[in-house]
Formats: C-alpha cells, sequence, structure tokens
C-alpha cells in the first residue's frame, strides 16, 4: 500500500483550522478530511495525546456513518475501511467523532493514509456554514443506550447529530466551535468563563497549542447557526432567586456580544439563533439580543424555535437521533426561507 502524507492537495481539509498549518490537526468536532477513493482499504496513521477520555474517530461513505473507533494515546495506524470493491469510487470522510477534551496534551494529528487506491481530486463545496453550540452540536447522546449516564466520549457522536445533518442535506462545508456543558453567558453550572463568545476569536483554546487568533485567511461562512442557552438556563436556575434578574440580563447583553462577534468576522453571512430542541427556558433572554440587531437593519439575522424533543432522548438524557433529524431539516427549511440560502 502506497503512504499518502498529510495535508495533500487532493483532500478537502475538514472543521475550523489554520490554512497555513502544515499538519492536519483534528481540533473541534467534525474535523478531518474529505476524500474521493477507489480501494479495498484504506487505513490511518493517528496520533492521540487524550489520556483519560478516548477521542473516537468517525468514518462516512457517501455522508453516511460506516464505522466509529477510539485513539489510542500515542502513534497507531488504524483500519478504517476493508473489504472494498475496488471498482467503485466513494467520497470518504474521517472526522474527529467527539468534542476536544479537557485531557488533550495538544491535538490529535492525522499524519498519513495508507490504501491500494488511488485518490481523485476533491473540490470544496459551494456553501459553508458554521455551528456553535453546546452538547447538543457536538452530538451527545447520540449513540448508547437510555442507561448511559456517565460522561464518557463513548456516548458522543457528532456523525448524526444536526450540524452533520444539515450539511449533507445542503451538500455544505461544515465547521463547529462547541462544548458540552457550554453556554452563551455560563456554563451549566454557573461558570462565566464557559461562554462560547470568550473562546470563538480564537483557534481552540480549550487543548494547548489553539489558544491562538482564529485565521482570518479562513472561507467565510455563507450561514452561521447558534445553538446556545440550555446551560445558560440550568445555571441561572441555581443561582438564588435575588440574583437571577441580573444574570437574565446579562444574558442577553452576552447573547448580543457573540451576535456581534460572528457579524464582525462574517458581513455578509445569515446568522441563525435556533434554540429550543431541549427546552426553551432562555428563549426571553435570547430573542431580545437578536432583534437589537435586527432593529439596527441586520436583516440577515434572526431566530428560530427549534421543536422540542420532549423526552425523546437517547443516553444521557439528551435528544435522540430522531430530534437532530428534525431540527437539522427545520434549519434548513429556515436558512431556504430567509435568506434563500441552499435554495
Amino acid at each position: 500500500m502506497q503512504r499518502i502524507a498529510l495535508p495533500d492537495d487532493r483532500i478537502v481539509i475538514q472543521g475550523r483550522h489554520d490554512p497555513k498549518q502544515s499538519q492536519c490537526f483534528l481540533w473541534w468536532s467534525g474535523s478531518g478530511i474529505r476524500m474521493r477513493l477507489a480501494c479495498t482499504c484504506l487505513e490511518a496513521e493517528i496520533t492521540s495525546t487524550a489520556s483519560t477520555h478516548a477521542i473516537w474517530l468517525g468514518v462516512l461513505l457517501d455522508g453516511a456513518p460506516v464505522a466509529r473507533l477510539p485513539l489510542q494515546k500515542g502513534t497507531h495506524r488504524y483500519p478504517v475501511l476493508a473489504g472494498m470493491d475496488a471498482g467503485f469510487s466513494h467520497e470518504i470522510t474521517l472526522i474527529r467523532d467527539t468534542q476536544p477534551g479537557y485531557d488533550e496534551e495538544g491535538p490529535a494529528v492525522l499524519e498519513a493514509l495508507y490504501t491500494d487506491g488511488e485518490l481523485q481530486n476533491m473540490e470544496e463545496r459551494p456553501l459553508m456554514l458554521e455551528f456553535l453550540g453546546d452538547s447538543l452540536t457536538v452530538g451527545e447522546g447520540c449513540v448508547g443506550p437510555r442507561s448511559g449516564e456517565e460522561w464518557r466520549m463513548v456516548f458522543i457522536s457528532h456523525m448524526p447529530a444536526f450540524p452533520t445533518l444539515t450539511a449533507e442535506a445542503m451538500g455544505a462545508e461544515k465547521r463547529v466551535i462547541a462544548l458540552g456543558g457550554w453556554g452563551a453567558a455560563r456554563s451549566w453550572d454557573g461558570d462565566e468563563n464557559s461562554r462560547i463568545g470568550r473562546i470563538y476569536d480564537q483557534l481552540c483554546a480549550v487543548i494547548p497549542g489553539g489558544d491562538v487568533p482564529a485565521a482570518v485567511a479562513e472561507r467565510p461562512a455563507d450561514a452561521v447557526i447558534i445553538n446556545l442557552g440550555t446551560n445558560d438556563a440550568s445555571g441561572i436556575a441555581k443561582l438564588p432567586e435575588a440574583e437571577k434578574p441580573a444574570a437574565r440580563r446579562q444574558l442577553t447583553d452576552r447573547a448580543e456580544e457573540l451576535l456581534r462577534q460572528v457579524r464582525a468576522r462574517y458581513p455578509e453571512a445569515g446568522i441563525l439563533w435556533a434554540y429550543g430542541l431541549c427546552g426553551s427556558a432562555a428563549e426571553a433572554e435570547i430573542r431580545p439580543a437578536v432583534e437589537r440587531l435586527r432593529r439596527e437593519g441586520d436583516t440577515r439575522v434572526d431566530y428560530l424555535p427549534l421543536t422540542d424533543c420532549n423526552g425523546d432522548v437517547g443516553s444521557r438524557m439528551h435528544p435522540s437521533r430522531a430530534a437532530h433529524r428534525r431540527a437539522a431539516l427545520e434549519i434548513q427549511q429556515a436558512l431556504k426561507e430567509k435568506w434563500g440560502i441552499g435554495s
């Protein structure tokens, strides 16, 4: 089999990355590579520094999940496809299927591929979607039994989550900036540092080496979908009653701040705050932030109430795959109807 060092001009990089980087880093959920290949087998050489929470690698064939495997610490060679028919060419995607872990000493690296096939040139898809969010966005609970309650990466899978489904349905590229437990103003347990806006302009601040500015040369997003508020509501609910009014006002201000951060980065993008998949307790605080920008004349920002999963859950008491499919459809329809994105 031939060895193909990464990155390679015939392969499309997935997820937020520095276009000038000399290695294929796996920073966020959904980061990785997409290629077109006819082969009988494919292996990937990957370096991981995670020690407690194993990173899981996802494998998709023509957009459909076909395999998932945990990565060991260190550099190892993994079989990702085998027994294929070399007479058929497929679009193959390898992604980081789980969110960044707090035990990583540095980013995971896709070092090289090994295959008996020949790569064909790939082009980027015409649309770029960016997703900001929390555990719902990374796909926590999308795999595993309802009895799975412990917080482990085995129960997190980005492949069946609504960002992946939305991008595939729209024929779009995507990138994700999302962390379970985080919010627009505070985390599920009230930590005001655990807000996506604080790290949004950095490459991936939660992994060592990623606390650098996100590349301004990165391809602009055509649409940005924000799914935050679930953890804010939880964090506010834990506060003493006397502190809750100020916290609610703070949430509106932080939501507005995040919207302006996104707008400054992408002046032409449609920005959709899609919320409600797991309750809508923070809607009264989020909607005013959206309306502030709209009153100023920004017609390319809007709010989308998602259908509540209403107890249709998988592991970790998070929305089921069916709930994610419904959310993906609602987001897709909203982007088309509001701004003609994807039409």
